[in-house]
């Protein structure tokens, strides 16, 4: 959701601008919107393939663009989805494409989350000479990477580590790092959580390494507390759906209205992504109709016994059949009555009714699947070969397509049925004065107007 274009503004601002290597745009429309990828290829390895040889072109393109935008000011850094398919290629591809004539890089940093480094993302990163900043959500998980994958640089962190990012699981949008120890229904305060990662990182010679926060910054004068702390230590901050709403933004201009009018609790923490990874995003259509498909979802078994007793038939699959519990059939016949006609069956042997559309929607997603992800809930798609491409898991028609959902947003096409990703700090903005014209009526600041307007503590 962000490109050179904006990561550039920031930089040139003496900030750090952060744009996405994972599906870089390789290009415009005459109506200034992304284009898609123009995949041909009839296999899905043929098409992922395809994917990774265009993210390493758009990942350069958008370098290029950033660094000429931030006039030599600030740094640029590109961040990767490390659940993404083909991530270590299109890293290396686009650190490779954009090294300078006389030495050094267009990019200073990569940042990396949605699942820890390895030590050959440390290794690619190292040799072209940028940092290796991850992105994680407790303090295990930098004590996981540390002994798992940087142990190389071991007494030496920073010559690796530039930053690192602390991204709140209950406040930030996109993809959030909560553990099986965490109850993601009881949120927990971020100071006591960054003070812990503080005190790891001294221990380990990382005092004048700078934590980075993210999630849940809306104004600098909610963190003054956090300022000149020795708890807390070196640190900066991050505005990830407050960069949404600028005018280099890349986002559709529905969307930025859609973060205007915002509600709090308007934002969701869910399960629903094919990464496996709890994300938060805007609740809409799209995701009450997964939300749905939760509560429309009975156990089964394939032959009967003495639960289930009452066949379904082959209702919407032919060649199967169903058992299900006397109680369960009433609820099924409600649903089948209201149009939730096609069982779909999951991986933890249960089935969800959807309706004739989705069915055939959940099918052209897997149909059409370009293996944007290493592994893939909703497709059984791994880049593995030695697996034949497959997880060997049943797909789970409870996931959502994750490209086709941000494409859809970042174009603007019916953002009803779109995965719109957002902070849950999102409602601010409707009552934000930056985001209001000496009129009242509704005004989206440049990149520049937000840092100056940031800088006075608003």
């Amino acid at each position: 959701m962000t490109n050179g274009k904006n990561a550039g503004a920031w930089a040139a601002e003496n900030a750090a601008g952060t744009f996405s290597g994972t599906g870089a745009a390789i290009g415009y429309g005459e109506d200034g919107r992304e284009v898609s990828y123009p995949h041909v290829g009839r296999l899905r390895q043929d098409r992922h393939e395809e994917l990774v040889a265009w993210s390493i072109e758009g990942g350069i393109l958008q370098a290029g663009i950033a660094h000429k935008a931030s006039g030599g000011k600030g740094r640029i850094r590109v961040n990767f989805l490390k659940m993404a398919g083909g991530t270590m290629r299109t890293m290396r591809g686009i650190l490779d494409g954009t090294r300078l004539p006389g030495g050094g890089n267009m990019i200073h940093a990569v940042t990396m989350g949605a699942g820890l480094p390895t030590e050959e993302d440390a290794e690619i990163c190292a040799n072209a000479g940028v940092y290796l900043d991850p992105i994680i959500s407790s303090v295990m998980a930098l004590q996981v990477l540390l002994k798992r994958s940087f142990k190389k640089w071991h007494g030496r962190y920073d010559d690796l580590i530039g930053a690192v990012v602390y991204e709140d699981p209950w406040l930030a949008g996109g993809h959030n790092g909560i553990t099986s120890r965490e109850d993601p229904e009881t949120p927990k305060e971020p100071y006591e959580r960054v003070k812990d990662l503080r005190d790891f990182m001294n221990e380990n010679g990382m005092n004048k390494v700078a934590i980075i926060m993210a999630g849940g910054v809306w104004h600098l004068r909610d963190w003054e507390h956090w300022l000149d702390n020795p708890d807390i230590g070196p640190i900066a901050f991050q505005f990830g759906t407050r960069d949404l709403l600028t005018q280099e933004s890349p986002i559709s201009d529905e969307w930025k209205h859609l973060l205007l009018s915002v509600k709090k609790g308007d934002v969701v923490l869910n399960k629903f992504s094919p990464t496996g990874f709890h994300s938060s995003a805007f609740r809409n259509g799209m995701i009450d109709d997964l939300y749905g498909n939760i509560e429309r979802q009975v156990s089964f078994a394939t032959t009967r016994n003495e639960t289930m007793t009452h066949c379904l038939g082959g209702s919407g699959t032919p060649e199967n059949k169903y058992y299900v519990s006397p109680e369960d059939t009433v609820k099924i016949k409600a649903w089948t009555a209201g149009g939730f006609a096609i069982p779909l069956r999951t991986p933890d042997d249960t089935l969800i009714f959807v309706t004739r559309d989705r069915a055939s929607e959940i099918r052209q997603h897997r149909n059409e699947c370009v293996g944007c992800l290493a592994s893939c809930a909703l497709s059984s798609w791994c880049q593995n070969p030695e697996t034949k491409y497959v997880t060997g898991k049943r797909p789970d028609p409870r996931a959502y397509c994750i490209r086709k959902g941000l494409i859809g947003a970042i174009q603007g096409r019916d953002l009803d049925k779109q995965l719109i990703f957002m902070g849950h700090n999102a409602y601010m903005a409707a009552d934000d004065p930056l985001y209001r014209s000496d009129n009242g009526t509704a005004s989206v600041p440049t990149v520049k107007q937000l840092v100056e307007c940031l800088l006075t503590g608003n």
